[in-house]
């Protein structure tokens, strides 16, 4: 048996994108043991996730910041002898771990970051065919989804059109107002059942969404990421900005529309040729940019590159996931 640690990220949406490394290393490694090293807000997710065989978290703001901490990370994961560690975040602690080493290509980063994983183990003969961001959901999960929506009176013949107006950060949201318009008209013209999420922090826009649409939602308030990830697989559709749970959306098969603003869709877009990017193709001679909670030389904190998106583009974009309604022969 081999023993594989692959060093994962600490956003939701990173970890994500980084199990694409999983299936080609399950292949290739018949009876490995492989181990994810992930954030604090990943390791939910990831945690019980029967494609990986454990979770280790990385608490780079707690018991593991500052150099103290990151030495205290190293000595536990020696003790854990890993044959093997699969370095996507390219990590220096990932080369003093005392096991064989695959890193990440530095440079060339305009391409979008699956391929670049992927290419880790491409360089070390490992097929790679078919490989995706996958995060798996067990029956019982699927189970209680679907309860879920029985217990709150959702039809399963309706369209299902799952709706996240939030994230982590003010310049990569679209308005408010033009989800709940985007709600309102679906919801009015194909009789669809809209799934309105929210994290933790997202109560008081889902509020602000909900009551500015003309139907009201689907109100998904869990805190639980695998909870999240199985309704959303539940959706026959995702619309969403550049976030953690677009990725989950299309890594549970969920097709996405994906609003883009400053953010590179290049690297960090959903995965597959079942989703579309909107943008509003505006170029401030700043975007793509990603500055995190302290916008780089705008400090405006909103961006006008994804506020020009209109509400037209969306719906037409949702054209090609649904059939058109019957025409009436009266």
């Amino acid at each position: 048996m081999k023993k594989i640690l692959v060093f994962s990220f600490s956003f939701i949406g990173d970890a994500v994108l980084s199990t694409s490394v999983i299936q080609p290393l399950r292949r290739h490694f018949r009876d490995a043991h492989i181990t994810f090293l992930v954030g604090p807000r990943a390791f939910d997710l990831l945690a019980t996730d029967p494609n990986i065989d454990a979770t280790l978290v990385y608490d780079n703001r707690g018991e593991h910041a500052g150099w103290k901490g990151r030495l205290r990370l190293i000595r536990t994961l020696r003790l854990e002898k890993f044959d093997l560690v699969v370095n996507l975040r390219d990590s220096l602690m990932a080369r003093c771990i005392e096991a064989e080493h695959w890193g990440i290509a530095r440079g060339e980063g305009n391409r979008h970051a699956v391929t670049r994983y992927l290419e880790v183990l491409q360089r070390q003969g490992v097929d790679t065919t078919n490989a995706h961001p996958l995060v798996a959901l067990t029956e019982a999960e699927r189970t209680a989804a679907h309860n879920f929506l029985v217990e709150v009176g959702l039809k399963s013949e309706r369209l299902r059109i799952g709706i996240h107006p939030g994230g982590n950060w003010e310049y990569k949201l679209w308005d408010g107002k033009n989800y709940a318009d985007v709600a309102s008209i679906l919801a009015e013209k194909l009789d669809a059942t809209i799934l309105l999420f929210a994290g933790p922090n997202e109560r008081a826009l889902q509020a602000q969404v909900t009551e500015m649409m003309d139907v009201p939602p689907i109100l998904v308030k869990t805190d639980g990421l695998r909870h999240l990830a199985a309704l959303i697989s539940m959706c026959d559709v995702y619309i969403g900005n550049d976030t953690g749970p677009m990725h989950i959306a299309a890594a549970v098969g969920t097709p996405v529309v994906a609003l883009f603003g400053s953010t590179n869709h290049i690297r960090s877009g959903p995965y597959g040729d079942s989703h579309t990017v909107l943008q509003s193709g505006i170029n401030l001679g700043c975007n793509p940019c990603h500055p995190g909670r302290r916008p780089g030389g705008c400090g405006a904190g909103s961006c006008e590159v994804i506020a020009r998106i209109t509400v037209e583009q969306v719906l037409e974009a949702m054209e090609s996931y649904y059939a058109p309604p019957p025409i009436s022969n009266r």
